[in-house]
């Protein structure tokens, strides 16, 4: 008797089907590969708009992070001369197989000046650095929400596979990553300066010695003419 063999366009695996008597075989499925693309876009004043398509479940929360490589004039404890700095980043959820996210890579000095993070941060440990030309930017999807989405993935019937996605962290646990290089130069250029800020004073903890105003109490208490108590009465209250 000769088998029929049909390709399912739903389950991606190959269903075998003979004459009466004959059991039905369904092969196992044909695992396809995780998604995760990016691209960004450049904007005005520092803005980059990081964007991509994934197969990821909808509702998936993803990060998406700009970093700079730096060359530091000497080493910094054990982290050695050669150290990144985290320029910006934000949260982007897969919605319909995609997911957008809206980077500032400059930040306002005191006296106007644009900058990035570290520039402040190298002056004020005195510190010299030659920055990479290139601003790395990526999209990862970190442990917890990575188990949610697999588990997702599998109810739908859809078993993924993380091929070139898949990074490890010093712990041992799996997050997803895929990054681009582009070419940014440094800020230039400056604007109006910032006011005073409450991150600017006291080690960035404000004026803490200021009391928080609290609204007034909508009812008045009025106190009890009489002492009322369900405790049991002292012994001293007792006639001897």
């Amino acid at each position: 008797m000769k088998a029929l063999v049909i390709k399912s366009s739903v389950l991606w695996g190959l269903v075998i089907l003979a004459g009466s008597g004959c059991k039905l075989q369904v092969l196992p499925q044909t695992p396809t590969a995780t998604t995760l693309t990016i691209t960004t876009t450049r904007e005005e004043a520092g803005e980059f708009v990081v964007k991509g398509t994934t197969n990821l479940p909808d509702d998936t929360r993803l990060t998406a992070v700009a970093l700079r490589y730096l060359e530091l004039n000497r080493p910094i404890g054990d982290q050695g001369r050669v150290v990144y700095s985290i320029l910006a980043y934000q949260p982007a959820t897969v919605e319909n197989g995609q997911w957008t996210a809206r980077l500032n890579l400059w930040q306002v000095a005191a006296d106007g000046r644009y900058q990035e993070s570290w520039q402040p941060q190298l002056e004020a440990l005195n510190l010299s650095a030659t920055p990479d030309s290139s601003v790395q930017f990526a999209v990862t999807l970190a442990p917890p929400e990575l188990f949610t989405a697999r588990h997702l993935s599998l109810s739908q019937n859809s078993p993924q596979t993380l091929a070139g996605l898949r990074r490890q962290t010093p712990d041992g646990d799996l997050f997803l990553w895929n990054s681009i290089l582009s070419t940014v130069t440094l800020p230039t250029g400056q604007t109006t300066p910032p006011t005073d800020l409450a991150s600017d004073q006291n080690g960035g903890w404000g004026e803490r010695y200021r009391l928080v105003p609290e609204p007034p109490l909508p009812y008045t208490l009025t106190p009890e003419d009489e002492r009322k108590t369900n405790a049991p009465p002292h012994p001293a209250e007792f006639l001897q």
